[in-house]
């Protein structure tokens, strides 16, 4: 038996007490985060199912596909496939490779969207071939290949074996990257098969790299991909590995490989992919500028309060820090939440405003909230509307809610802002009404 849910919204209808009592279950068994994949480090989990105040069941801000005790539960995107599709390609500067057939149902809608996103990596990286690096080879026989391995050939001598022992350079694929690569194309096959989602170009490619490192090679480690010293040619294939092994740690990928009594599966933090793709329409509206991650880059945390011995109290971090060199023009926060007025509760919510206001008395600078266009609620939300706000400072904050696709976003964005370089304006941020 299956339920279904949108993520971030109750269950419609209620579930029965028998469903009930087994979501209490799947709540506890699936704590800890062991079942998302995450795009990015450091963010905290919560459930997955929760029941509120008012004993209504929610799901969380995840998407896809579990099993548990025999049942399955799936959680689709509340803003539609289409539109989670559009934010993978903007989060990762990739155009999806289109798979046949309706996302979901049966199928693990997040595991192809994930193979839809690994194999245009993949095609990226591979413009110039596999990732072969050259490595020694070193043999002994009666003939030389390569060059003579003196102090080979003398341990040979002392132990009076005939021949000689020789080393030669060989490009090889026998290495962490490929084995972390090759983990992941066995993974995603396993979730969604193995045939019509691989392009024609890795087909070629794949085979040579099973032969060098086996069909279901051990999955390396992130400091194992890092010693592995690639070319500038072969430099794509690292963030590639990265993802693959991330990908390639998560066993039962797909849900249909439950037993009973273990929760499987995997899942996708939404809030954590519309963080992404945000940066990239920010990166994509304003090439020339500075785009930080306040949650990546060291120098963009800053504490909100400091005492006379100089520590600080409660790290900011926003998601994304605009800079022209030292001064900073922008702040920007994304918010996985609606912009459009919502029956009994305020929007944008009052946690979010006291949060803005706090990161620009830290940074000062004016400051952005970004929100999704629900293809469900049409029109320009009211806050939106009346952009720039001002504090009582005069910092100009503003809302916006980002339309699915990074190009239209971006557009979106240098409509309602503009950032001015430092010769003209000082540097400042112009509202353009």
């Amino acid at each position: 038996m299956t339920l279904s849910v949108r993520d971030c919204s109750p269950f419609a209808p209620a579930p029965s007490a028998a469903d009930a009592a087994w979501l209490s279950r799947l709540a506890l068994a699936s704590r800890g985060g062991d079942l998302v994949l995450r795009l990015e480090q450091g963010r905290e989990d919560e459930p997955v199912v929760r029941c509120d105040e008012f004993g209504s069941w929610w799901a969380g801000r995840y998407v896809g596909s579990l099993t548990f005790e025999g049942r399955r539960l799936d959680i689709l995107p509340r803003f539609g496939e289409e539109t989670l599709r559009a934010w993978i390609a903007g989060a990762f500067n990739l155009a999806l490779v289109d798979t046949p057939g309706r996302l979901g149902g049966d199928d693990s809608f997040v595991a192809r969207l994930l193979a839809a996103v690994w194999s245009r990596a993949f095609v990226a990286a591979a413009r110039h071939g596999a990732p072969a690096l050259r490595a020694d080879v070193r043999e002994s026989g009666l003939t030389v290949r390569g060059r003579i391995d003196v102090p080979a050939t003398v341990r040979l001598r002392a132990f009076q074996v005939p021949g000689v022992a020789s080393v030669r350079r060989e490009k090889s694929l026998d290495h962490a990257v490929t084995a972390a690569i090759v983990a992941a194309w066995a993974e995603l096959s396993q979730a969604v098969g193995h045939g019509g989602w691989l392009p024609d170009r890795l087909g070629e490619i794949v085979p040579h790299m099973v032969a060098a490192v086996g069909v279901r090679p051990r999955v390396p480690t992130r400091e194992e991909i890092d010693r592995v010293r690639l070319t500038p040619i072969t430099a794509g294939f690292r963030p590639l590995a990265e993802l693959s092994a991330r990908i390639a740690a998560r066993r039962g990928l797909s849900p249909r490989s439950s037993d009973d009594g273990e929760c499987k599966g995997v899942l996708l933090d939404v809030a954590e992919l519309w963080e992404l793709y945000v940066l990239g329409a920010i990166r994509r509206a304003w090439p020339d500028a500075d785009v930080l991650h306040g949650a990546r880059e060291a120098g963009e945390s800053r504490p909100l309060l400091r005492n006379a011995s100089g520590h600080g109290l409660g790290t900011m971090k926003p998601d994304a820090v605009i800079r022209e060199g030292e001064r900073v023009l922008l702040v920007a926060d994304a918010k996985y939440k609606t912009l459009q007025p919502a029956v009994r509760v305020a929007v944008p919510q009052r946690e979010d405003l006291y949060q803005m206001a706090a990161y620009l008395s830290r940074w000062g600078a004016a400051g952005i909230l970004l929100y999704p266009e629900d293809p469900a609620a049409p029109g320009t939300p009211p806050a939106e509307a009346g952009s720039p706000w001002v504090l009582a400072d005069g910092t100009a904050v503003s809302f916006a809610a980002l339309p699915a696709g990074v190009d239209a976003a971006a557009a979106k964005l240098r409509g309602i802002v503009r950032l001015t370089s430092r010769s003209s304006l000082n540097g400042r941020l112009a509202a353009c009404g």
